[in-house]
């Protein structure tokens, strides 16, 4: 291929781009032309009818053109969580964490909106969402924790209360299965005082565990088994004063 065609080549890909670019431009001109047209209320609606289908990316451009466009109206804080919304749906780390930074945002932005509650909630949910392990890193597990237990704390009588203290329950759980785990661990290795320490801390922190029964039972046979420890240790060294003696 000679230079000139080579030229020719290059001038039409960039007609098309051009054409392309521009195409696009108009597009969202005319979008943005017809929303102009709408009631603030109308886009919402459509909006709401697009996340309802599942048309997430859509909705969430629209509920953003509200937000935009009306940032100091209710509608528009409406909007602005719905936007957040439409990232927590997805179960992915991504969304949840773009969710979880417009959920805060919102939070600290609107202090008096009457959907703080419901923000702090989602803060919470967006660390809770994916499967959680007692066996892993307990960050998000204490994270989750704080928001809920934000939401708890400043809104007593919310309509989220229940949801926000059942995610607490399970939350806790967890955290009372990861003691265990590591008691366990201990009393595998006979290191009885540090597997007495954590029962302990499972029976004052964490009241409710559903294997409550079973760490009590462990707490008794730990505190015995010191105090045999301790026992034996004490005639040993008694034995050994008394050959000392002699």
């Amino acid at each position: 291929m000679t230079i000139a065609q080579r030229c020719g080549c290059l001038f039409v890909a960039a007609l098309i781009v051009l054409a392309g670019c521009s195409s696009g431009h108009r597009k969202q001109g005319q979008i943005l032309d017809e929303l102009a047209n709408l009631d603030k209320e109308t886009i919402f609606e459509r909006a709401e009818q697009l996340y309802s289908e599942k048309e997430y990316q859509k909705a969430r451009e629209l509920f953003a053109f509200v937000y935009d466009s009306f940032p100091n109206d209710p509608l528009g804080h409406k909007a602005a969580l719905r936007v957040a919304d439409t990232y927590s749906v997805k179960k992915d780390v991504t969304s949840l964490t773009e969710a979880r930074l417009r959920y805060r945002d919102f939070a600290n932005r609107y202090p008096n909106d009457p959907d703080r509650d419901y923000a702090l909630l989602m803060v919470g949910h967006t660390y809770s969402a994916r499967k959680l392990r007692p066996d892993r890193d307990l960050s998000d597990i204490q994270q989750a924790l704080g928001a809920y237990q934000q939401l708890v704390n400043l809104y007593p009588n919310s309509r989220y209360m229940s949801e926000a203290e059942d995610r607490m329950n399970d939350l806790n759980e967890l955290l009372a299965q990861h003691e265990w785990i590591v008691a366990h661990f201990y009393m595998r290795n006979n290191k009885y005082v540090g597997a007495l320490w954590r029962l302990e801390n499972i029976r004052e922190n964490y009241p409710n565990y559903s294997q409550i029964s079973t760490v009590n039972e462990k707490i008794t046979e730990m505190e015995t088994a010191i105090e045999e420890r301790n026992a034996s240790w004490k005639k040993h060294l008694e034995e050994l004063k008394k050959a000392a003696e002699d």
